[in-house]
């Protein structure tokens, strides 16, 4: 994944973004859409560096390839259970099934260029107090749920809220320069020369903001692999 550091745009944009969607398969991670009174949601998203990568590189091809939108489905593999300890089972969590990327063209301001540097260090809050007087809507990206086709048509409660309790593919959408903003983020995160001492949050408007009008707050952690004996398989 490393080569595609400091990649030109006009470079990229020569590939169609179903062939990287296509070489890249899809994510083996965990994305748990946490509502504890379906007032509030959460999109919280656990992974291994090279999956947040494999994310970054997609909100890359999606910004400037021939296609607007990109599909990737996640597999948890045991993931889920291996991880459990990181959340409670209450109703109201599920699993995220796929993650939607979607750019929203604009005729103007378009990146033509792409250089990355990764950063010696992240704070909790990436771009907060940038944040707070950048232009919301076209360079803070934006997530939101879906229903899953064929299996969900993200039902509603009784007074019109999502039922959180139900399967969904998670929604990241935003201007190009918003979805390289993130995809810069997550490469930096990313970056195994310098371990993670918190997890990524991206709170909504009543907080520390990091997400665009209409979101949901997203969090990130990195798992990084467990290197002990029994799951390397040492049996020295």
């Amino acid at each position: 994944m490393n080569q595609l550091m400091g990649i030109e745009f006009k470079k990229m944009a020569l590939i169609d973004a179903n062939k990287l969607v296509g070489s890249i398969g899809g994510l083996n991670c965990v994305i748990l859409i946490w509502g504890a009174s379906h007032n509030f949601c959460c999109i919280r998203t656990y992974s291994d560096a090279e999956n947040f990568q494999r994310i970054a590189i997609m909100l890359l091809a999606c910004a400037i390839g021939t296609q607007h939108q990109v599909y990737l489905p996640i597999d948890t593999g045991d993931l889920a259970e291996k991880w459990s300890y990181k959340w409670d089972a209450r109703p109201g969590n599920s699993f995220a099934k796929g993650i939607r990327i979607t750019a929203v063209r604009s005729s103007i301001d378009q990146p033509k260029s792409f250089t990355y540097t990764p950063k010696r260090r992240l704070k909790q809050y990436p771009w907060h107090p940038w944040s707070v007087t950048c232009d919301v809507q076209t360079e803070l990206p934006v997530f939101t749920l879906a229903g899953m086709p064929g299996e969900t048509a993200c039902p509603r409660l009784w007074d019109g809220r999502r039922d959180l309790r139900e399967p969904h593919m998670v929604c990241i959408g935003g201007h190009p320069k918003a979805l390289i903003r993130l995809a810069r983020l997550l490469l930096d995160y990313a970056n195994t020369d310098t371990p993670p001492d918190e997890e990524i949050v991206l709170e909504t408007v009543g907080g520390l903001r990091g997400v665009g009008p209409l979101s949901y707050e997203a969090r990130f952690e990195r798992v990084d692999p467990c290197c002990c004996a029994a799951c390397v398989g040492d049996s020295s």
